[in-house]
């Protein structure tokens, strides 16, 4: 609550237009090596104060409180404190771009945010 709630909201719901909700997209950005990769470089993960072990275990969390909506989602592995170790510490240069394309790549291979998002 202290790290993520600040931006994403109390109900991970996000601030339309400013802030992309993590309630019933995270599962999705996790199926694919792209998506894991977005969600552990944004800003919040690489700069977060929480260990590696601890923030896998809240995006991890996350992910089960807040399904995916529209339906089942192929079910995503949970991310582990090394994987996080490995890529929080290079930050994303182009936020929105990095995110445009992982949802471009989503939709083509299934279920997907909006294209807004």
């Amino acid at each position: 609550m202290l790290f993520c709630m600040g931006c994403h909201g109390p109900e991970a719901a996000g601030v339309p237009g400013k802030v992309p909700p993590l309630a019933n997209a995270l599962g999705r950005f996790m199926r694919t090596p792209a998506g894991r990769n977005y969600v552990l470089r944004v800003p919040g993960a690489a700069n977060s104060a929480l260990t590696d072990e601890r923030l896998a275990a809240v995006l991890n969390w996350l992910a089960q409180r807040y399904p995916p909506a529209g339906g089942p989602a192929p079910a995503a592995a949970p991310f582990t404190a090394a994987e996080v170790a490995n890529l929080r510490h290079t930050p994303l240069a182009n936020v929105k771009e990095s995110r445009r394309a992982v949802v471009r790549a989503l939709a083509a291979s299934g279920q997907a945010p909006p294209a807004e998002y």
